[in-house]
């Protein structure tokens, strides 16, 4: 598979993962003005069931594609921390595991049937926050 070609997918999973955790965040509230309570928790239901399809293979995609990336930048021949590069391809992967592990901890939460960590209800804006900072560090670690 080229490189180009993983770059593209990675880039969709981006898009798709973002995009709705930007829906659920900042548009999904705001509509709770507007609708009623029993209107708005149908289209959170109908939303948060399509999500629970998309979701998962969304991660694993971006996770393959990011430590296909990943391993371009930083192996054993180019060395981990030789560059500005390489430094902020780890910072970026750092964040990458801890959304990722917040993943799996919401889904196994939801499969065990346990009641997740109060801190939680915040996870998806913590989710954008960090998306956010990952996506600029995309840019910036090619021009430093």
């Amino acid at each position: 598979m080229s490189y180009t070609l993983v770059v593209i997918l990675h880039l969709f999973s981006a898009i798709i993962f973002l995009g709705f955790v930007f829906a659920d965040v900042i548009v999904l509230p705001a509509m709770k003005k507007v609708l009623t309570d029993k209107e708005h928790q149908n289209v959170m239901t109908v939303i948060s069931n399509r999500a629970r399809k998309i979701f998962p293979i969304t991660v694993l995609i971006l996770i393959l594609t990011g430590g296909y990336m990943f391993s371009k930048y930083i192996n054993s021949e180019l060395g981990i921390f030789n560059s500005s590069l390489q430094i902020l391809l780890l910072i970026k992967l750092i964040l990458a595991m801890i959304i990722a592990s917040g993943i799996v901890y919401s889904l196994s939460c939801k499969f065990l049937k346990k009641t997740p960590n109060p801190i939680m209800k915040h996870f998806h804006k913590f989710v954008l926050l960090v998306g956010i900072i990952i996506i600029i560090l995309a840019k910036v670690m090619f021009v430093v």
